[in-house]
């Protein structure tokens, strides 16, 4: 089962840059900082600012809460998804791309 959540991932060539506008323009909280993400929040809204200097792929990328991430995964690609490298962050890890060109993402989460 899929459960849409609340965040998008946006893909920034400088998180810090971004961080920015996002929290002193739109006043979004900071919640964590890595090098390579900034997490920061806006009400219900969680905003995941990732390092992507050289973009391979769309730079806004929702996603959905699964329990279990590589049964999704493997069940997506037979309805026809692709499987898109998400990015220098998260070697190894992917995105999906439906079979109508929208890109997006499954994290795994207990569905209540």
């Amino acid at each position: 089962s899929f459960a849409a959540n609340n965040e998008l991932a946006l893909h920034v060539p400088d998180p810090d840059a971004a961080e920015s506008f996002y929290a002193r323009v739109l006043g979004c909280e900071v919640v964590s900082r890595t090098p390579d993400c900034i997490a920061l929040r806006s009400g219900a809204l969680r905003l995941y600012l990732l390092r992507d200097p050289v973009l391979t792929h769309e730079q806004v990328v929702p996603s959905f809460d699964v329990p279990d991430r590589a049964a999704a995964l493997a069940m997506l690609q037979a309805a026809g998804c692709t499987l898109i490298p998400i990015g220098p962050h998260a070697p190894g890890e992917h995105y999906l791309r439906d079979p109508h060109g929208i890109l997006f993402d499954v994290i795994e989460r207990p569905i209540t």
